[in-house]
């Protein structure tokens, strides 16, 4: 492997680790932990998108203008770190809702400058994005498994230790990649002149009509995948998992998006990017079927690995088409206003539509969610977001990327 795709796949695997120490089960620990509704639980998981709608003062307009994207992400780790150690001590409703959009509003960019970063620096881009986001994926498991049989508290009974001591981890896990951010070289050198408010060329970019048409499509798909990450966890317990399960059965879904992301290159050339689409969306589609249908055993694990799938064939090929039509200059603020579009948009009002569904499906009398109903609207949003690409997307659209794949491969 190459020296510089080695740092990039440390650095994409921390950033992912950090994620990972609270995203899957963060639900959970609201609910059972600290007893918040479905709308409650919601609307804090809300906050994590407001980030996504104001980053661009903090990635596109900062980053590489003011401050390298390299620091910027040791900055956003430390200062990340610091708040969600004080999220660790709240548990009333208002001050974890405040806590928590701080933390997105601080750390909220950094996903977004580590794809800047591993664009900037990575050899044959388009190529290796795939192989070094699948570093990410591997960050993801092992925080569930870290937490699960290492870091949490064996002696304890019941979700409140356990569930409790994650944010710990991600703390500490920001920390580390804070320090590991600081060796990396700057990857461009920062504009000089005037800063403007709207970086017209990576609004050029993103006011492209198939860039706004996909990103629609993508907004659908990002709707159904909040119901995921709001449902998860809550999901498995419902079915008599444990707590201390709930991670590493979730983190079945990241096996099988290793195997799609090292193919991903191979499949872009092959198939091109907009059946590689329809072939993510469908995974999408057929994973809330499974869950809609309540199955149990292989079914359930396999409805589990359609996760890591729809993430390697939607997601991800989508941040490649977006750099393919980007300059140096541009990426970093094309990165971050899609991430409006999307983690925004979507990430916000998909939240709140978990939340309320959430409490419109609960089972009168019992406070559990009747997950045969509750996984029905994200189907029906997932089966939406298939029909765009279908019908709207031309595969022309994906040429540029396609060559790009092909002669990098």
């Amino acid at each position: 492997m190459h020296y510089k795709t080695t740092r990039l796949s440390v650095m994409m695997f921390l950033q992912l680790f950090v994620s990972g120490c609270t995203m899957p089960i963060f639900s959970l620990y609201m609910k059972d932990y600290l007893h918040f509704s479905g709308s409650q639980i919601g609307l804090i998981l809300a906050m994590s998108a407001i980030p996504s709608l104001l980053s661009p003062v903090i990635g596109a307009f900062i980053a590489d203008r003011l401050i390298s994207a390299e620091r910027l992400l040791t900055i956003t780790h430390l200062l990340g770190s610091a708040i969600m150690l004080g999220l660790y001590f709240q548990t009333e409703f208002i001050p974890v809702l405040f806590f928590y959009l701080l933390y997105g509003m601080i750390s909220g960019p950094a996903f977004a400058l580590t794809t800047t970063i591993t664009f900037h620096h990575a050899p044959d881009a388009v190529k290796s994005f795939g192989g070094i986001r699948l570093w990410g994926t591997l960050g993801w498991a092992a925080a569930a498994w870290v937490f699960s049989f290492l870091w949490s508290n064996r002696g304890a009974e019941g979700a409140t230790a356990d569930l409790h001591g994650a944010l710990q981890l991600s703390a500490i896990s920001s920390i580390i990649l804070a320090v590991y951010a600081l060796t990396l070289p700057v990857g461009l050198q920062r504009k000089k002149g005037r800063i403007v408010l709207i970086p017209r060329d990576s609004l050029a970019v993103i006011l492209k009509p198939e860039i706004l048409l996909l990103s629609l499509f993508c907004i659908i798909i990002t709707f159904a995948d909040r119901f995921y990450m709001f449902g998860g966890g809550p999901y498995l317990k419902s079915l008599g998992f444990s707590d201390r399960a709930v991670m590493p059965l979730l983190s079945i879904g990241q096996l099988p998006e290793i195997i799609g992301l090292s193919l991903l290159g191979i499949a872009l050339k092959r198939i091109g990017l907009k059946k590689i689409l329809i072939i993510g969306a469908a995974f999408e589609i057929a994973r809330f079927a499974v869950f809609s249908w309540y199955g149990t055993g292989i079914v359930l694990f396999t409805g589990i690995a359609l996760h890591g799938l729809t993430y390697a064939y939607f997601f991800v090929p989508l941040t490649i088409f977006l750099d393919s039509r980007s300059s140096p200059q541009s990426r970093a603020g094309v990165h971050q206003l899609f991430s409006i579009l999307t983690g925004g948009i979507g990430g916000f009002a998909g939240n709140l539509l978990a939340g309320y569904s959430a409490d419109l499906t609960s089972i009168p009398g019992s406070g559990q969610i009747n997950f045969a109903h509750f996984w029905i609207i994200p189907l029906i949003l997932s089966c939406a977001g298939l029909a765009g690409v279908v019908l709207f997307i031309r595969e022309q659209s994906f040429s540029q990327t396609t060559i790009a794949v092909s002669e990098d491969t």
